[in-house]
């Protein structure tokens, strides 16, 4: 038997580990701060950054996972945990969580290699689990239990795997990148290098995979023509974790204990984030606004404010992590034998999901509800002039007749709410943004214009039917709300259904949802705020109670904050705009 010892207060806790019995325990961590404790910590300088957190609290153990050995990559879904260790087996448990605990069930056990598994990962296009090992790559149906597809014929041992359409990459110990068909699982080329290419990730915003070699170079992949374009000097020895976001391409540690961001377009370096340790990271992800990283000689899980590049929280994990994954709110870390999971509820700030731009991103580009086309892209009447502050005919003109097609799209992406933190991304999108008199990007944000669009009742194309649920079912007794119909489109999954299947008569339907007047219209007003916004003679408790499934009614994305906001007017019955999404998170 291992022991484990954690301190609170004072008090040493000790767990029991039978390592015989291939027993896992995973311990939930709880490394929450007080606000008073982040803000000092963001005054620090840079020189003062390796910051240290407060005492990490147990919640809870979880018990009967089964493993054999050391884990080495680890993945998770909404249901399930999968795991894989340096036996070539990997297991799938099955998981529920809710805010207080997580509950494990029977697990499943595959042996898919003979050797370590480098990577396990979940493409989700099919469902599949992908596990990597000394020269082949397999893909298994958790469903049926069975294997799929096998990628035999790379020369080396797999580290990683990258998906490009129908497409795989394999990254590794060999000096060559190779690229197949998933579908078939036959060959498409095979990339030769002068480096052993490690690792790999795709730039959405150039388009491009960035491969970290074996040297400390990177080198510029373009998936189209499966060549290699561009290379740089971004360390001076291995790299083994790339990730990208927004434009910018962040790289792992070499020997100068560094994570660098690189801009994608014109491989500038402008982020700097200090390790305190020599090649620190090991695993790189970035989700909401944060770097997350795992540590190799000091041991440490990290979480660093992509903006600021400040150190705010360190995670002492006691050995080496080898992989993480980032599910909800919590991190799944692999420690050895075990998997640790660290509760991030009280320490980030997740609101960069929640934000509309992500609902209409998915629309850009997507024919099937268009109205418009600039440079033959399908786009919406409605938001290109709600942005643009022009009529769609003239902004087509500007566009087509002063820019190239790809400057217009990156453009036509800031239109549907996208972010750019790439200096020369700013710049080119700045110059056609002067276009139309938008003198500075920040300050024409996409929520300040849908808060403009709903005070403005003429521009409303389309009503909403309401009537209180205690009236008679009399059409004379629905009462109008207006709204602009993009804005059901792009918010609801329910009128979206509806309007693919139906064409409404006097462009109009009725809300069957059962909901007072008074809750229809806050919903509504939501879609537009993402914030419930309360006056005093509104009824808090009505409203929160008749929308608490509006969530799954209107089928709102999952991610959504409702149900925050709905939390927020319970207890403090009542929200303003300035202050709800503030005070929450």
């Amino acid at each position: 038997m291992n022991n484990l010892n954690f301190t609170e207060n004072n008090e040493t806790f000790t767990f029991k580990i039978d390592l015989n019995l291939g027993i896992l325990y995973a311990i939930i961590l709880d490394v929450a701060l007080v606000q008073e404790e982040e803000k000092a910590r963001m005054n620090q300088t840079s020189q003062n950054n390796d910051l240290v957190t407060k005492e990490l609290q147990i919640e809870t153990t979880l018990k009967d996972i089964s493993v054999f050995s050391v884990i080495t990559s680890v993945c998770v879904d909404e249901d399930n945990i999968y795991y894989s260790d340096c036996s070539g087996t990997f297991c799938q448990t099955p998981l529920k969580q809710n805010k207080k605990e997580i509950t494990i069930e029977n697990s499943k056990t595959y042996n898919s290699h003979t050797n370590w598994i480098t990577e396990l990962r979940k493409r989700k296009a099919e469902d599949l689990i992908l596990t990597s090992s000394e020269g082949k790559v397999i893909a298994t149906d958790p469903e049926t239990e069975k294997t799929v597809k096998e990628f035999v014929g790379y020369q080396g041992e797999v580290f990683g795997t990258l998906d490009y359409k129908n497409r795989i990459y394999f990254f590794g110990t060999a000096k060559e990148i190779l690229c197949w068909d998933f579908e078939t699982a036959k060959l498409i080329a095979s990339i030769k290098t002068e480096d052993e290419g490690y690792c790999g990730t795709l730039d959405e915003e150039s388009g491009m995979i960035f491969v970290g070699t074996e040297s400390g170079s990177v080198l510029v992949l373009d998936p189209e023509s499966n060549e290699i374009t561009k290379s740089f000097q971004a360390h001076d020895s291995e790299i083994i974790e790339i990730v990208s976001k927004d434009g910018v391409v962040y790289i792992g540690t070499g020997t100068d204990g560094r994570i660098k961001g690189f801009d994608s377009h014109n491989y500038q370096k402008i982020s700097d984030f200090m390790e305190d340790s020599v090649q620190g990271a090991r695993t790189l992800k970035v989700k909401w606004n944060y770097l997350f990283s795992s540590g190799t000689t000091d041991k440490k899980l990290k979480i660093w404010d992509l903006e600021t590049t400040q150190l705010l929280y360190t995670i002492n994990c006691q050995s080496v992590s080898h992989s993480f994954a980032i599910n909800k709110n919590y991190i799944y870390a692999t420690v050895e034998n075990k998997i640790v999971l660290i509760n991030l509820e009280n320490v980030v700030k997740t609101t960069k999901r929640h934000s509309s731009a992500n609902n209409f991103l998915s629309f850009f580009k997507n024919p099937k509800f268009s109205d418009f086309e600039i440079f033959g892209v399908p786009v919406h009447k409605f938001l290109i002039k709600l942005r643009c502050r022009k009529e769609p005919k003239e902004i087509k003109a500007i566009l087509e007749n002063n820019f190239k097609r790809e400057e217009a799209c990156q453009f036509l992406k800031w239109v549907y709410g996208k972010n750019f933190y790439s200096p020369s991304l700013v710049t080119a999108v700045q110059k056609i943004a002067n276009s139309f008199g938008i003198q500075d990007l920040k300050s024409r944000s996409l929520q300040s214009d849908l808060i403009r669009a709903y005070k403005d009742e003429n521009s409303k194309d389309f009503s909403l039917l309401a009537k209180d649920t205690d009236d008679d079912d009399e059409d004379d007794e629905y009462e109008e709300i207006k709204v602009h119909k993009f804005i059901l489109l792009a918010k609801c999954g329910l009128f979206r259904d509806f309007f693919e299947n139906t064409q409404p008569k006097n462009n109009q339907v009725k809300d069957y949802s059962g909901k007072s007047i008074e809750s229809v219209e806050h919903f509504i007003k939501y879609l537009y705020f993402n914030d419930l916004i309360l006056s005093g003679d509104d009824d808090p408790q009505l409203i929160s109670e008749e929308l608490e499934d509006a969530v799954d009614y209107y089928q709102l994305s999952k991610n959504c904050n409702l149900p925050y906001c709905l939390k927020k007017i319970k207890n403090n019955s009542g929200l303003n705009s300035s202050t709800s999404l503030n005070s929450l998170f």
